[in-house]
């Protein structure tokens, strides 16, 4: 695919769709390296590109939008301008059938004179359209957010259907507040179970409306193999931030117990239901890392010398109490998954004087857009 999204440009979506795939690739690799060798890493590794560069993604929110008694907008936020929204006829980093679904939606909305809803007045009635989908299972979930009010199910159902749009689970929200978030409270389940089903390696995953799963179905995959590369193997793995689990039971064949702490209780819902799928020997808790990190059951854990440590921290990086505890009881190695190079090297700098950075892998989870994944594996320094 070489000619640009006809949205390019106003569409906040992409940012570098004109500029060549290997180039994009460079300039991340250039960013990374950027970041890590003031650290004298012992090995950086060349990136690793995204296996797809189009439809990639497995998960999209969509933005209604548009003027009072004006036809709907559906799309993404315009570029630089957070209240207002592009009308998207396609979406080329989602899935081939995004277009389709997007026209279904916005006539629904239209036929039924639903009001869309306004950042600035706080009027009106349709928020979001998210859609998530199993890149390897093919399954797509529609997640309709909404402020407060009724919404007419069946003919958003029929809508789809007559569209010929998958829809395999479809799910309303209500956000009653004035935060812009494509999220709020479950009103419904409008069909199928509320779920979905990915899988990372043949191991199913089971995604909800809320749960954090890696964007990058397929670059996921990736990462993780690196991942589980640098923990190798040991008697525990304590897998910090570890949303739906998808890591910490990626790596599970090579400890005999995988202990993961996350603050989303939907993750760690969907974690629990992961591992019971699969099999796996782990227990998953719903907690701050922050807070975690002082309790003595957790601290049992985590001091035990056989245990490895795998770290994936939101963008703005490792929280204050998480650094302290690597400090104060660094393990022998640990795992570092980072999201911002920025963040990375500024947690590097700090940690630098117990750890020495072994290995550096980044892994490209965004085309066409800045961000970048960054593996990065320490090991305590000698005599400490």
């Amino acid at each position: 695919m070489n000619d640009l999204c006809p949205h390019f440009g106003s569409c906040g979506g992409c940012t570098f769709q004109d500029v060549p795939y290997e180039q994009q690739v460079a300039a991340k690799d250039a960013q990374v390296r950027e970041s890590v060798l003031p650290f004298s890493p012992a090995e950086v590794r060349p990136i690793l590109p995204s296996p797809d560069v189009w439809f990639y993604r497995n998960k999209m929110e969509f933005a209604f939008g548009g003027l009072k008694d004006a036809p709907p907008l559906l799309g993404l936020r315009q570029k630089g301008k957070f209240d207002r929204v592009v009308d998207l006829t396609e979406c080329r980093i989602l899935s081939p059938d995004a277009g389709r679904l997007l026209t279904a939606v916005r006539r629904w909305a239209e036929a039924e004179k639903l009001p869309t809803y306004h950042l600035k007045s706080h009027k009106g009635f349709l928020r979001y359209l998210v859609v998530r989908e199993g890149k390897n299972t093919g399954e797509r979930m529609v997640h309709l957010v909404t402020a407060v009010g009724e919404a007419p199910a069946e003919s958003f159902l029929s809508a789809l259907d007559a569209a010929g749009v998958r829809a395999d689970t479809v799910v309303w929200s209500v956000n009653a507040g004035l935060s812009d978030l494509a999220r709020g409270e479950a009103k419904a389940v409008w069909r199928g179970t509320g779920t979905i089903t990915e899988t990372l390696e043949g191991k199913p995953y089971v995604i909800t409306p809320t749960g954090f799963f890696q964007t990058n179905t397929r670059a996921a995959e990736t990462l993780y193999g690196v991942v589980r590369d640098f923990a190798g193997e040991g008697e525990a793995m304590v897998d910090l931030y570890c949303g739906a689990g998808t890591i910490g039971l990626f790596c599970a064949s090579r400890f005999r117990r995988v202990v993961g702490v996350e603050l989303n209780a939907s993750s760690i819902e969907s974690a629990r239901e992961n591992a019971q799928r699969q099999g796996a020997t782990a227990e998953f808790i719903e907690a701050d890392a922050a807070v975690a990190v002082r309790e003595p059951s957790f601290r049992e854990v985590w001091d035990h010398p056989g245990t490895v440590a795998v770290l994936d921290p939101p963008r703005p990086g490792l929280a204050p109490a998480v650094r302290q505890l690597l400090l104060e009881k660094p393990p022998a190695r640990w795992v570092y998954v980072s999201c911002n190079p920025k963040a990375l090297a500024v947690d590097l700098s700090i940690l630098n004087p117990v750890f020495s950075v072994d290995a550096v892998q980044a892994v490209d989870l965004f085309p066409h857009t800045p961000h970048v994944e960054t593996a990065v594996r320490l090991r305590r320094r000698p005599g400490i």
